[in-house]
């Protein structure tokens, strides 16, 4: 590698990591998506299995690094059992719609275990990459390496923070990074739809 490459790329990782750390900044004095996750709880009251049984929906917004920000929807249809999910998330973009195929396990200890499969933007499912995660007082945790919803094939980190909301509702915040640096943030509510009178 030549000095001249050497320091363009020194300086375009300076670059990513100031802005990363600016946005991780804002986003923690705003209370954002980059707080610390809650403790693991094994005897947590929310049940990711039980929530997502059947219908449910979603609306949000996510906001990339000090570039954009984009609401979007999404509709679920899940399967469970006592000891796991299985579980297909439908996006609705402004540039169309892209899938998440999600299986999950029930682990001893307030734990999950399972993959996710994500549709890229050229309308593939990617390979299913592993998922763990773990129980809170009043939600769940979920970690994985994989793809952004109509992405490319750029790996990046996700963290779902989960949480049980009085009015029946689970607020997820979502944090993406890559090699350790935000590079964007999700603030997500699910929901059931409403029953027929």
């Amino acid at each position: 590698m030549t000095a001249t490459r050497r320091k363009r790329l020194a300086k375009s990782l300076l670059v990513l990591v100031v802005l990363g750390l600016g946005w991780l900044g804002l986003k923690a004095v705003a209370g954002g998506a980059f707080a610390e996750p809650p403790a693991a709880d094994a005897d947590g009251r929310f049940a990711l299995e039980r929530f997502f049984d059947g219908s449910s929906q979603s609306q949000g917004e996510i906001d990339t690094a000090y570039v954009s920000a984009e609401t979007f929807t999404a509709d679920f249809t899940g399967t469970a059992t006592e000891e796991s999910l299985a579980l297909d998330e439908r996006f609705h973009f402004a540039k169309g719609d892209r899938l998440q195929r999600w299986t999950l396990a029930v682990r001893p200890g307030g734990r999950y275990a399972g993959t996710v499969e994500t549709e890229s933007g050229k309308g593939v499912l990617s390979a299913p990459v592993p998922v763990s995660g773990y129980k809170t007082a009043d939600g769940v945790v979920l970690d994985y390496d994989g793809y952004a919803p109509g992405g490319g094939s750029l790996v990046l980190h996700f963290r779902h923070v989960m949480q049980a909301q009085p009015d029946g509702t689970v607020l997820n915040r979502v944090q993406v990074s890559k090699a350790g640096i935000p590079v964007a943030g999700a603030r997500v509510v699910f929901s059931k739809p409403p029953t027929a009178p």
